[in-house]
């Protein structure tokens, strides 16, 4: 399970149909731009995964203040480019919704499993 804490307070990340969908509309390439940026971890990506993740909690946080929560991890040190990768893998390509066509793009394209495993361990 994919957490982010945001004030002090950890947060589960999961996807919603709400979410997606505002994930969809966030990249002009929809799903398969989300996928390709989930799995190379894309720093510009981050926030709008993080907030489609923290959607579910009914929380209503801003952008600004997920941007400030990453910043503030950031600067502590406690997030790194490779809990980047984690984390949206875990909430985008592992979730019940992108993974059979993640699974799709895998078993045409084998190496990015071995390319996922390496980078992900």
């Amino acid at each position: 399970m994919a957490t982010f804490t945001i004030d002090e307070q950890e947060y589960e990340l999961k996807l919603t149909f709400e979410s997606v969908k505002r994930l969809n509309k966030a990249f002009d390439g929809g799903s398969l731009e989300i996928i390709g940026l989930a799995m190379a971890g894309d720093l510009d990506a981050f926030p709008s995964v993080l907030h489609a993740g923290l959607l579910h909690t009914g929380e209503k946080f801003t952008q600004k203040k997920i941007n400030e929560a990453i910043e503030q991890a950031f600067e502590k040190e406690e997030l790194s480019f490779d809990d980047i990768q984690k984390i949206m893998n875990e909430v985008v390509t592992n979730s019940f919704f992108y993974r059979p066509t993640v699974q799709k793009l895998i078993a045409k394209n084998p190496e990015i499993q071995t390319a996922l495993d390496n980078l992900l361990g």
